[in-house]
């Protein structure tokens, strides 16, 4: 939106946003959409139901050029969509057909996905289906990358393409339109508050992406139960994988990614470099000298038979470690129910979790 504002080429005629809602404190929640409209005198409909006929009535007296899209929440019908001249664009955080629906950057971080993209199409009311008309170039996903930093360089990515492709629409170019592969097509369904409880059981890897991809909303938790039974809710706040021999993970150990050529480029964008670069560290990182790969060999030791998932084996200091399906999960902060976030050496001071303890 600023990106459009500042180029002076657009005339952002109105923003269609959910009515306004309040805190618990019934404070005015105001989103980054609706400051910015409020802050540039940019005209704001409040639509709990864009399918409504007053709705309907007011586009189609504002009859706009075309609808721009993103991250809205409800889906657009045909009739919705035929009150602009061009109908509808939508800017999307994955390379489609991979990850259509409300989460595609957490469930990308989720799944350990190496790379991920932006995706332009022009809108259909089948959710995320449309054909697409711009294609960013796979970008590389860093293994500690978070949900919030991912999306952050995603919008900076977005706003190139989106002007890009306005720009084209606006001088009557020609826009490459490209169907998707429907039969490729997977889902990205919107999070729920039970996503965010660790299954001690999945690899210590595979709890990390699950950190990352939940680390806004809803964040990881998992129980521990007390001496006297009761059990206390604990959300993970910083944490790091480790092997049995609580070594923290490589690089080398979080993906060995693919690169595929993304469906089309119409951006003036480039990430082969980063890729190429990418590539050239994982395989100078794997001429490890024979000694280092004795070592490295040293820490897949057999785990004792007491290490079931989710036990306590460390907690100590500022050590709190816990047994994963594979590998171990070091925890550096955490936040008891009802309290704040606080690093592992204090929460040990005042929570007796021992060696032996079992998480989840």
């Amino acid at each position: 939106m600023q990106a459009i504002y500042d180029s002076g080429e657009f005339d952002i005629q109105c923003l269609v946003t959910n009515p306004l809602r309040y805190d618990k404190f019934n404070r005015p929640i105001i989103t980054p959409a609706r400051q910015f409209a409020e802050r540039n005198h940019i005209a704001i409909s409040e639509k709990e139901d864009v399918h409504s006929l007053e709705f309907f009535d007011f586009l189609y007296l504002m009859r706009p050029d075309i609808l721009f899209v993103c991250d809205f929440g409800q889906i657009l019908s045909k009739r919705v969509l035929s009150g602009s001249l061009l109908g509808g664009i939508n800017l999307h955080g994955s390379l489609l057909p991979k990850y259509r629906g409300a989460a595609p950057v957490h469930r990308a971080i989720m799944n350990g996905e190496p790379f991920t993209g932006i995706s332009i199409i022009h809108m259909t009311p089948q959710i995320d289906a449309g054909p697409v008309i711009a294609q960013s170039p796979p970008i590389p996903i860093h293994p500690y990358e978070t949900t919030e930093e991912l999306e952050e360089r995603l919008a900076n990515f977005g706003a190139e393409l989106v002007l890009d492709t306005l720009r084209k629409m606006a001088k009557n170019k020609p826009v490459r339109i490209i169907e998707q592969f429907h039969e490729l097509a997977s889902k990205a369904p919107r999070l729920k508050k039970e996503d965010g409880l660790v299954n001690w059981s999945h690899t210590s890897r595979v709890i990390f992406n699950r950190y990352r991809a939940m680390s806004v909303w809803p964040k990881c938790y998992t129980d521990w139960t007390r001496e006297d039974g009761t059990p206390l809710r604990l959300i993970l706040g910083l944490i790091l994988p480790l092997d049995d021999s609580f070594h923290e993970l490589s690089y080398e150990n979080f993906s060995d990614p693919i690169f595929v050529e993304p469906m089309l480029t119409d951006a003036k964008m480039d990430n082969l470099a980063i890729f190429r670069a990418y590539r050239k560290n994982k395989d100078d990182s794997r001429n490890i000298p024979a000694h280092q790969q004795q070592q490295q060999s040293h820490r897949h030791l057999k785990r004792p038979s007491w290490w079931k998932p989710g036990i306590v084996i460390r907690a100590n200091g500022h050590d709190l470690i816990v047994t994963a399906g594979e590998g171990t999960v070091q925890i550096l902060q955490i936040q008891p129910a009802g309290k704040k976030m606080m690093n592992v050496r204090d929460f040990l001071l005042g929570y007796p979790v021992k060696p032996g303890d079992r998480f989840g």
